[in-house]
């Protein structure tokens, strides 16, 4: 998938990729991330903190699903804004920055426009920097 949201209407998690959705029925987008992170061995919690010791951050904590398959999700605003996308690590081909946005291409041909581009940048950046210090041998596209 390329990026999720919560649907407060509906309580449920939307998947998106190319112009596909998917609905999964969920209470909240961290009760949805708790689940797919415990699926691969670690609660939402643990995974978030060691993201926080390992890369010195405080605002805009991704969330790492898998390392080996680099799912990583992060925010494109606030967490608490109802609007919050979280987009996949894992799934972006390019990116390019400009004064006021950000594009991000997906693997499957579609993008994304952003705003905040520099802190896009910063999210991309230390999510690049913790999974090359945790996945050692693993070449990084």
């Amino acid at each position: 998938m390329n990026y999720l949201y919560y649907e407060f209407k509906t309580s449920q998690v939307c998947t998106v990729k190319e112009d596909e959705k998917k609905y999964y029925t969920s209470l909240s987008i961290h009760s949805y991330f708790n689940e797919k992170c415990l699926m691969n061995g670690s609660s939402l919690k643990g995974r978030q903190e060691a993201f926080i010791y390992q890369m010195q951050v405080k605002k805009f904590i991704p969330v790492v699903v898998s390392i080996s398959k680099q799912e990583v999700y992060f925010p494109n605003k606030s967490k608490k804004a109802h609007d919050c996308l979280w987009i996949n690590y894992a799934n972006i081909q390019n990116v390019n920055y400009y004064d006021n946005f950000c594009r991000i291409f997906f693997k499957d041909g579609t993008h994304l426009d952003c705003e905040h581009p520099k802190r896009i940048q910063h999210s991309l950046q230390h999510i690049f920097r913790y999974l090359k210090k945790n996945t050692p041998g693993i070449p990084m596209y």
